[in-house]
């Protein structure tokens, strides 16, 4: 893959596509047409690789400079690079005040947020090696970005004017508490970050800081974009697609299943972290057992939210009701 993959996706459109190293191997940032300039959509992790594609581009064929920038959520591969280019450009940086407190509870900026951090993972069962090597390093080395940077924000249901298209902002949660989608209504066009991928599903994290409720927000989002005109999704990941209201269908049915499995395999007294075992089996990374864990608990969440089972004051899950015998709801 080259750093500066730079292809046409619709009329005035580009797509910058930048390796990652962890995980999806790249990230998908768009390109708009604003004037003389352009505006761009999220941002790219920071590394010295992309700063130095960046420059390349920048002197070439995006010489026009950036004019605005849209960071649709706080993760690094969105955000990491929002100040330099800031900085670098001189462009008005978007992003919800939400988010921005997101990236900063990530970093565990004081000793109270650390014992907080690891007292929530304890307490739903992750083991103490795994709670420090999440706290000491991991959060801090992957997920967290540098905020040093003023920016305004946009509301859900602004129309943002860019060049030739009229963006209608839609502001939804699940992924991210408040990830920024720009919806081209007369181009069908939608910019989605993560929250619309076609071949795979974002991870949704109940975590001690962000969205409260990301299954049930999540949800809510996918009904929303699934009313849409979507003729041309353009993903974070991933190349750009058709059939965008399907794919929205499809991923709820995808938790639906979901919540079936969480349901069959809950035993009463079984913390988040065995759920999370039963449900996906033991991951052998520390990173894919966090996110197993906290992808676990924003389902649990959604379950106690419809009554269908409790979490004691010890953290340990019950069914409400007691499974039939001879009956079984996993889906085959």
């Amino acid at each position: 893959m080259e750093s500066d993959d730079l292809v046409e996706v619709a009329p005035d459109i580009l797509r910058l596509r930048l390796p990652l190293d962890e995980g999806i191997d790249h990230v998908n940032l768009y390109l708009v047409r604003d004037g003389a300039g352009w505006l761009l959509f999220d941002t790219g992790v920071d590394s010295a690789d992309a700063r130095a594609c960046w420059e390349r581009l920048l002197s070439g064929p995006l010489a026009g400079g950036l004019t605005r920038i849209v960071v649709s959520h706080h993760h690094p591969d969105h955000l990491g690079l929002a100040r330099w280019l800031r900085e670098r450009t001189g462009a008005v940086v978007y992003l919800r005040p939400e988010e921005r407190d997101s990236a900063e509870q990530t970093a565990l900026p004081t000793p109270k947020a650390m014992d907080a951090c690891r007292g929530y993972f304890g307490l739903h069962g992750m083991d103490v090696d795994d709670v420090t090597a999440i706290t000491g390093d991991l959060l801090r080395r992957f997920m967290a970005c540098d905020t040093r940077f003023q920016s305004q924000t946009l509301e859900h249901g602004e129309v943002l004017h860019v060049g030739r298209y009229r963006f209608n902002v839609l502001v939804q949660g699940g992924h991210s508490v408040a990830q920024f989608c720009l919806h081209e209504p007369t181009a069908g066009l939608l910019l989605t970050g993560d929250q619309l991928l076609e071949r795979i599903t974002p991870n949704l994290s109940l975590l001690p800081w962000g969205d409260r409720h990301p299954l049930r927000h999540y949800l809510a989002s996918l009904e929303q974009t699934a009313a849409l005109d979507l003729r041309c999704v353009l993903p974070a990941h991933h190349g750009e697609y058709a059939g965008g209201v399907a794919r929205a269908r499809g991923l709820i049915r995808h938790h639906e299943r979901a919540l079936e499995r969480f349901r069959a395999r809950l035993l009463p007294g079984m913390k988040a972290m065995d759920v999370a075992n039963a449900v996906y089996g033991r991951r052998r990374d520390v990173l894919d057992r966090f996110l197993a864990l906290t992808e676990s608990l924003a389902h649990l969440q959604y379950l106690e939210e419809q009554s269908e089972i409790r979490r004691g004051a010890d953290a340990c899950w019950h069914p409400r009701l007691p499974k039939t015998e001879g009956t079984s709801t996993v889906p085959s």
